[in-house]
């Protein structure tokens, strides 16, 4: 069986795809896969390359729901895209294409349906996003993280399956996070993520507050890639453009996580019951995803607008020092997502490829 999987721009829409991929390969190691990102996409290039998938890219503008004159010319790029994507899909053959969102998913799924392939869709975030949205129709089987959404599409074609994670989330180990990055066994760990490309904003105030917060803990800090920070040097704090190898360790030790709020990154802190202060890209699903959370007392959450140093260092304090609530935030946490999401949405892939259910 060919699969091709499509998604990218961030790491967000690639993370629940890789854990599809793994649990199929444990299946059925026979099956071919394929996936197509963007050309100037490095996370989900970063990521594939840790896996016997082949990557393509093709060129894909952008999708804003608000005026940009950038519209015009990725409208053209998205064009350039689609021919591409034929090209690919036509000599690849899958038997079933599966996107996770992402702009550069559309013109591959829209080429998918021209050459009447199987398409499934997953929608990962509360709101679909626009990506899904263009390509609701061409799809034959749409699932879902949040039973909520489920109103979103249409319900003889919708699927609540949860988000998938990868296989090896669960088996984080301590002693080798503590080792390989230099850590110490009796002082706090707060690991700082601000998604696949990083988050400026949360860099500069983490840097504002670093004084204080090495104080009491210590930081691993993830900074994006291009995007390191300078002129810092403290026992307790050291920083990473990117982590691959050791990421699932960090993750199983911190004792708290400072995060943008994409879901790929929530469905983890979920699986490992990891107490986070979520500061969400401002004007998007992210807000929406964190107020969800929020509203489920899973999370701190702090608007981009009102994050200060002061704001910050009180939060980590405050939800640190008190040993009750972190363990109610972590078991908030923990209870919100549904499990075997990845096991769920390989069979459904499986079925569309030898059933062709709609």
């Amino acid at each position: 069986m060919r699969i091709l999987f499509t998604g990218g721009g961030t790491a967000g829409s690639v993370m629940p795809l890789m854990a599809i991929y793994s649990t199929m390969h444990k299946l059925n190691s026979s099956h071919q896969f394929m996936f197509i990102g963007t050309r100037q996409g490095k996370p989900e290039e970063n990521i594939v390359s840790q896996y016997d998938i082949q990557f393509k890219k093709v060129y894909s503008g952008k999708l804003r729901r608000y005026f940009d004159v950038r519209n015009f010319t990725d409208s053209f790029l998205l064009v350039v895209g689609f021919f591409q994507s034929l090209i690919i899909v036509y000599k690849f053959r899958p038997e079933v294409v599966v996107g996770a969102g992402g702009y550069v998913s559309v013109p591959v799924i829209w080429a998918a349906w021209i050459l009447r392939k199987k398409i499934l869709l997953h929608q990962q975030d509360i709101k679909p996003s626009l990506a899904n949205k263009l390509c609701t129709y061409v799809a034959d089987k749409i699932t879902v993280t949040f039973e909520r959404s489920l109103q979103n599409f249409p319900i003889v074609k919708t699927v609540w399956t949860g988000n998938p994670v990868r296989r090896n989330l669960m088996n984080g180990n301590r002693d080798r996070a503590l080792e390989k990055f230099d850590l110490k066994k009796d002082v706090p760990l707060i690991l700082v993520v601000g998604g696949g490309t990083g988050a400026r904003g949360i860099n500069t105030v983490v840097n504002q507050s670093l004084s204080h917060l090495v104080a009491f803990s210590q930081i691993v800090h993830i900074t994006g890639e291009g995007k390191h920070v300078t002129g810092i040097n403290h026992a307790n704090y050291q920083q990473h453009e990117f982590i691959i190898e050791g990421m699932v360790d960090l993750l199983f030790t911190a004792d708290l996580v400072i995060s943008r709020a994409g879901l790929s990154s929530l469905t983890e802190f979920s699986m490992l019951g990891k107490a986070a202060i979520l500061i969400p890209l401002p004007d998007s699903h992210q807000e929406i995803n964190a107020n969800y959370f929020l509203e489920k007392g899973a999370a701190i959450v702090i608007k981009e607008k009102d994050l200060t140093p002061g704001i910050l260092v009180n939060k980590v304090r405050s939800i640190l020092t008190d040993q009750h609530a972190l363990e109610i935030v972590s078991n908030n946490m923990r209870s919100i997502m549904k499990g075997q999401a990845a096991d769920t949405i390989s069979s459904q892939i499986i079925k569309l490829a030898t059933n062709g259910f709609k």
